[in-house]
C-alpha cells in the first residue's frame, strides 16, 4: 500500500459486526543511517587523540644518596709511662715537705681531635695537705730523674685539693693516636705546714681526665 498499513478492528453495536477498515498515514520508521554516526564516533575519538597528546610529557629523575654517617665518639685513657694502665699507687711515711711523682700519658682514643680536662681530688683525713703541680712535657718524662728530655710547658694545673674541692687540669687539645698522647708529671708536695694531729691518719688521692667532645664544627670536608 505505497508505504500505509491496514489496521483492522472490531466493535459491537446492537449485535451487528461492524468492520472498521482504517488506513494508518503513519510512516514507516527510517532505517538508521550509521555511516554518518561511525564518522562522527571516529571525529570525536581523534579530537581526543589530539588532545590527550598535546599535553603528554616525559619524566626524567636523578638522586643520590651519601655515604655512610656516624657520630663522633669520646674515649681517654689514663697510661703509665710503660705504656700500660696507669695505677695510681700508694705512698707510707709521709713527714711534711715529703714530695713524689706519678707519671701519665693522656691517650685520645675517640674518633676526633678532642678538648680534655681533668681533676685531682683528695678524700681522707689528709684531704687539704698535699699539694699537686702538673706539667707537660713533649717527650716521654724519665721517671728515674723526673726530667723532661723535650720541653715542658706552663703547669696545665697546680693546686691544693680539698674533700669538697678537686684541682682542675686543663690537657687542651688531644688528637687521636699514640703518637699524640700528652706525656704528665703530677709532684705531690706533702704540706709542711701540716699539723702534728696527722701523724699516722690516712688520705687518698684521685686523678681524672675528661674528653669533652664539642659541636658546630664544620664537617664539610670531612
Amino acid at each position: 500500500m505505497n508505504g500505509t498499513t491496514p489496521l483492522q478492528a472490531t466493535t459491537a453495536l446492537d449485535d451487528s459486526a461492524i468492520t472498521v477498515i482504517i488506513n494508518s498515514t503513519a510512516p514507516a520508521a527510517p532505517a538508521r543511517r550509521r555511516r554518518p554516526l561511525a564518522a562522527m564516533a571516529l571525529t570525536v575519538g581523534g579530537a581526543a587523540l589530539v588532545s590527550t597528546g598535546a599535553f603528554a610529557a616525559w619524566d626524567a629523575t636523578a638522586s643520590a644518596q651519601s655515604g655512610a654517617l656516624s657520630a663522633a665518639s669520646g674515649s681517654a685513657a689514663l697510661l703509665d709511662a710503660n705504656g700500660g694502665s696507669f695505677t695510681f699507687t700508694g705512698v707510707s711515711n709521709l713527714v711534711p715537705r715529703d714530695f713524689f711523682y706519678r707519671y701519665v700519658d693522656v691517650r685520645n682514643d675517640g674518633t676526633g681531635s678532642n678538648t680534655f680536662t681533668g681533676t685531682v681530688a683528695a678524700d681522707g683525713e689528709l684531704a687539704g695537705q698535699i699539694v699537686v703541680e702538673a706539667v707537660t712535657c713533649t717527650t716521654s718524662w724519665n721517671t728515674t730523674t723526673a726530667a723532661c728530655g723535650g720541653t715542658t710547658g706552663a703547669p696545665i694545673g697546680s693546686g691544693t685539693p680539698t674533700a669538697s674541692t678537686p684541682v682542675p687540669v686543663n690537657h687542651g687539645v688531644i688528637a687521636t693516636g699514640a703518637a699524640n698522647v700528652q706525656h704528665v708529671r703530677y709532684k705531690f708536695t706533702f704540706a709542711d705546714t701540716a699539723p702534728t694531729a696527722l701523724q699516722g691518719k690516712n688520705g687518698s688521692l684521685t686523678i681524672s681526665v675528661n674528653n669533652t667532645l664539642v659541636g658546630g664544627n664544620d664537617r664539610t670536608l670531612s
